[in-house]
């Protein structure tokens, strides 16, 4: 990672216990991912 002066840091970064990630989701396509995972939010777990 670079900071605002280019300066290269290392981030430490725990892993995800019982979860899922998925990165680099294009702009607006969002609500597709969760439609194609047939998340709709009715049962009441959290997405962020």
């Amino acid at each position: 990672m670079t900071d605002d002066r280019g300066d290269s840091e290392q981030l430490r970064v725990s892993k995800i216990r019982d979860g899922t990630v998925i990165d680099h989701v294009a702009a607006g396509q969002a609500l597709n991912v969760l439609s194609l995972l047939g998340i709709d939010g009715a049962d009441g777990l959290g997405v962020s």
